[in-house]
């Protein structure tokens, strides 16, 4: 299926984009500010397709540690430079190289997911503070990174349902689940 990619302009916060080739057709509107000593994002995601989609927007959790739970946003430092700000599978255990993860050929942590069902479109907002603390990479970990004058980008991932990729029942997601990342434009933090 071949189909144009859309993209609309960016009004000083708000980044409109389509998903493009052959993706489901989503919409992702993002909108930021900087109050407090917070950088606010704003997200809204619309499912145009015909399609359901599994949002991996939920945070990390695993099953045989009860009670263990990582926050659904996570700080990663691009090789570029830019810091995305991400709710997506980001995790060690996704390359046949597991020793990041223990060594374990099947890790325990599974991701949150939610289903966006054709028509329905999902929001939310979170805050980060100017100065994070990177979770990816490992080397820039416990490294505080000032985020004014810094480029940020908001991005998510998600999956289409299909009859060979359904929807999780209690929906969790392992780290080797398939994923498509969709990306607001990046903004320059004043």
């Amino acid at each position: 299926m071949t189909r144009t990619c859309r993209t609309a302009g960016l009004l000083l916060v708000s980044a409109v984009l389509a998903a493009c080739s052959g993706d489901p057709d989503l919409d992702l509107t993002v909108r930021t500010a900087v109050a407090g000593g917070d950088v606010t994002v704003e997200y809204t995601l619309a499912n145009q397709s015909e399609t359901p989609v599994v949002l991996y927007d939920g945070g990390w959790t695993d099953p045989q540690q009860p009670g263990w739970s990582r926050g659904p946003m996570e700080v990663s430092v691009r090789d570029d430079g830019v810091i995305e700000l991400a709710k997506r599978i980001i995790h060690p255990c996704q390359t046949p190289d597991t020793s990041d993860c223990g060594g374990a050929r099947e890790p325990t942590e599974r991701i949150r997911g939610s289903v966006l069902e054709p028509g329905a479109s999902s929001s939310g907002s979170f805050r980060v503070p100017l100065q994070v603390e990177p979770d990816h990479p490992a080397s820039a970990q416990r490294t505080p990174i000032p985020l004014a004058g810094r480029k940020v980008v908001f991005c998510i991932g998600f999956t289409e349902v299909t009859d060979d990729n359904p929807p999780a029942a209690a929906g969790l997601y392992p780290p080797a689940s398939p994923q498509t990342i969709l990306c607001g434009e990046p903004f320059e933090v004043p």
